[in-house]
């Protein structure tokens, strides 16, 4: 565990930070394909896991989407204080779907989010700062003993990701992503949540009408969250 723990100080040190400003500001009106930008300026508890997301201008929404995920941010900080929500891949400037690597987004409407995350004796810890590197899309959290796997015969190419390290310094905080999850199918803005069949078991919210399995085609989601807004 030292030894990991040392090479992740080391990664840390050539990482983007999580959640530092990017280039752009949250922008007020929509553009020519009615969407707009989510904030990279710490104007709200909502910020990209790697600035790039915002460098290379992939956090474009729909206006109603944003207001969506700020409404989110503001919540889960009101509860947990301090705490922000983050954020992956969304759409591009242009609105046009799909927008790759992903099977989706594009038009404004969908967006990946980030999970919590305890170290392994459940304290607050903060992976991202080492993790942003992969962008977020990892670690993923695997099934655990006596949980069933969605794809016992893997998935095609890219779309099969590895497990973490069994000795990694973090696990995934149920109660704080459970939380984000009540707060996300509360809001009638949200139209759907892909995530793991485990961890919608694990998380108490199995058979929601609004959680759905992506299937074995796509890639994993227990290392995020992808949201579908209506």
């Amino acid at each position: 565990m030292r030894r990991l723990v040392a090479s992740l100080a080391i990664v840390l040190a050539g990482c983007e930070a999580a959640g530092a400003p990017g280039k752009a500001s949250p922008s007020a009106e929509p553009n020519a394909a009615g969407l707009v930008s989510l904030p990279c300026d710490g104007s709200a508890p909502l910020a990209p896991v790697a600035t790039r997301y915002c460098r290379e201008d992939r956090h474009f929404v729909q206006p109603a989407a944003r207001d969506a995920l700020v409404d989110a941010a503001r919540a889960i900080r009101a509860r947990y204080p301090g705490e922000t929500l983050r954020f992956m891949d969304a759409s591009g400037p242009e609105g046009i779907r799909p927008f790759p690597p992903h099977l989706s987004h594009g038009d404004g409407r969908q967006v990946d989010l980030a999970l919590y995350y305890t170290d392994a004796a459940g304290r607050p810890f903060d992976p991202f700062p080492v993790i942003a590197r992969f962008g977020g899309y990892w670690p993923a959290e695997p099934p655990a003993p006596g949980e069933a796997l969605a794809c016992p015969g893997g998935r095609p190419g890219k779309a099969q990701k590895p497990d973490p390290p069994a000795n990694r310094p973090w696990r995934l905080d149920d109660e704080k992503t459970r939380a984000l999850l009540d707060i996300l199918v509360a809001d009638p803005r949200v139209r759907r949540i892909l995530i793991e069949p485990h961890l919608e078991r694990r998380l108490g919210l199995w058979g929601h009408p609004k959680l759905r399995f992506a299937g074995c085609q796509a890639a994993r989601h227990d290392d995020h969250l992808h949201i579908d807004f209506n």
